[in-house]
């Protein structure tokens, strides 16, 4: 996942250049999503974002969901993330993203899976430790 979204680019613009003040959201989230376009989620709209069937975004904030010291502009996933069992198909997932709140709110990076999975009923959907990797460069 290497892609910023408008609102991303532009808090770290003016942070850096205009001494205007960003905090760190209080809050970070995994949300999946189905048939997007990335200037979509790079707009912040999360019309692809899948619904349903106990379908929730996954919290991942804090030091022990990354491994430690960042280097060279990248981390990754210290532990699984673990979207809930499906009770209903969730469809195609082609892309993932990171939003400061567990709904709504607004989209801070956004990338495509490897491989993409369909999650049918009795799935979960689960982001081995180590495979989602955040890289600025």
């Amino acid at each position: 996942m290497t892609a910023m979204s408008n609102y991303l680019e532009n808090k770290l613009i003016d942070h850096l250049l205009r001494d205007t003040a960003f905090s760190a959201p209080a809050g970070m989230y995994v949300g999946l999503v189905g048939a997007y376009s990335a200037s979509e989620l790079e707009a912040g709209t999360l019309s692809g974002e899948l619904s349903g069937g106990s379908y929730a975004r996954v919290s991942v904030k804090g030091d022990s969901n990354w491994s430690a010291g960042s280097t060279n502009g990248q981390t990754d996933n210290e532990n699984n993330i673990s979207f809930t069992t499906a009770t209903g198909d969730w469809g195609y997932v082609s892309g993932l993203f990171l939003a400061d709140a567990s709904s709504g709110g607004n989209v801070i990076l956004y990338g495509t899976l490897t491989t993409p999975k369909i999650v049918e009923n009795g799935d979960q959907f689960v982001i081995a430790a180590g495979d989602l990797d955040i890289t600025f460069a």
